[in-house]
């Protein structure tokens, strides 16, 4: 891991840091939002789910536009999309136009997520890529914790708090685009393009210190890997790829599906599980956020030895088993009237961060590494981008159709069956399980 190499994981995981700081805060603003704008359900739903249905349509256009035109094409762009895009949500006038600006900054986004990881795995030593992606993503915990303090420190300045939660996003950005400026394309690109010298100047500046007979090896025997033309993006369902694919849309779909409800409707959830103060439950979302950090530490020091599906699994059982823990709860609550008794709130509470340390331990890293390895260079960023943008789908139904869902069956029920689902992701990973870790990416 070279200086460069440092850069990059920087460049790349303040990326995510944006997207991390974005999903958190618009759930604290969405509280100051409903009290200014009084939106309706529905309103709330498409509110809560736009961003990420533009991160469907970027994640699945970016990633094909990367593999034929090179990573760096749109690696700048999509973050001055989401710039831009932040900036125009603080300055919104109605929920109309708010949403629609939300549905921009989430295509910003959306193409950032298989860019970064195709571009990291690309750059990484085999032996700490599993590393340097985990701590890459972990930055996505650093933007939620950020959410909330910025939550807490904005709270009572005013109707336009969330105005300022949500334009701040715009400022991390401006450093993300400076630190890509100069950013190499990737070799094994170039590679692909018959461009061996483009390459050799890559590698030479990654490792200055390669003697020239290394560095014609190398490429030669990376060059001889090559299959050309460059496949169709359907080969992502032929037989050779189509556990590879299962495996990196089904779990993450389902993570998404589980995850993105939990993370964006925390303030909402915490209501219903006995915080009643906004003070109380944006406290307790900003703790929440922070035991993503419980998980994702032992992570980045066991994942290049346990590998990817070990901890998957482990973070499905285990957020799954406390989300029907906490549905338990809530029917005892509803049994005694809706009331929860102090113990009954602290191990909800504590279940809860049980449950987002799991996720973060497994599959909240672990879905987003897969693609980034399990796909060969010809289709590497268009399988990520085509996952990234399943996962989406799973997201957009999570932010909008659930939170419709809840107001119709009872929450111990709700609850029960995000554990279930969580519980059928970890089943969905052991039966189609590919073992990445520390093996060559694939080239042809």
């Amino acid at each position: 891991m070279t200086r460069l190499h440092k850069r990059l994981v920087l460049a790349a995981g303040l990326g995510v840091f944006l997207d991390g700081y974005d999903l958190v805060i618009i759930g604290i603003a969405m509280i100051f939002i409903h009290r200014q704008w009084h939106p309706s359900h529905v309103e709330s739903s498409m509110l809560g789910s736009a961003a990420l249905a533009g991160a469907l349509i970027g994640a699945l256009s970016a990633g094909r536009i990367a593999d034929r035109f090179g990573r760096k094409v749109i690696y700048v762009i999509d973050l001055i999309t989401f710039f831009a895009s932040a900036l125009m949500c603080a300055l919104a006038w109605n929920i109309g136009v708010l949403i629609a600006f939300r549905l921009l900054l989430g295509i910003g986004v959306g193409a950032d997520y298989p860019l970064s990881a195709t571009y990291l795995a690309e750059f990484s030593p085999r032996k700490s890529r599993g590393a340097a992606i985990t701590l890459m993503f972990g930055l996505w915990s650093i933007g939620a914790i950020t959410a909330g303090f910025t939550g807490l420190a904005l709270w009572q300045i005013g109707p336009s708090n969330w105005r300022w939660m949500l334009g701040l996003g715009a400022l991390p950005a401006i450093l993300v685009i400076w630190l890509r400026r100069d950013l190499p394309e990737s070799p094994r690109w170039y590679l692909r393009r018959g461009n061996v010298a483009a390459a050799a100047a890559v590698v030479k500046r990654l490792r200055p210190s390669i003697s020239q007979a290394q560095l014609d090896e190398i490429l030669a025997h990376e060059h001889n890997r090559i299959i050309t033309p460059a496949p169709s993006w359907t080969i992502l369902f032929s037989r050779e790829l189509i556990r590879a694919t299962l495996l990196a849309c089904l779990p993450w779909f389902i993570m998404d599906l589980v995850g993105y409800y939990l993370t964006i409707y925390q303030p909402t959830i915490l209501k219903h599980l006995g915080f009643v103060g906004v003070w109380d439950r944006i406290l307790g979302s900003t703790v929440l956020s922070f035991s993503f950090l419980i998980g994702f530490v032992p992570l980045v020091l066991l994942v290049d030895r346990i590998g990817r599906i070990v901890p998957q699994i482990i973070g499905f059982l285990g957020s799954g088993l406390c989300l029907v823990v906490v549905g338990a709860i809530a029917g005892t609550a509803a049994s005694n009237g809706g009331k929860f008794t102090p113990a009954m709130v602290a191990v909800a509470f504590g279940c809860m961060l049980f449950s987002t340390a799991c996720n973060s331990f497994g599959p909240g890293n672990t879905t987003y590494m897969i693609p980034a390895e399990v796909y060969p260079t010809s289709v590497r960023a268009t399988g990520h981008g085509f996952a990234t943008a399943f996962s989406r789908f799973g997201a957009v139904i999570s932010t909008f159709f659930l939170p419709l869902l809840e107001l119709h069956i009872p929450k111990p029920l709700f609850f029960d069956l995000l554990g279930g689902l969580s519980l059928l992701a970890a089943w969905l990973t052991w039966q189609f399980r590919i073992d990445s870790r520390q093996k060559p990416l694939a080239q042809e």
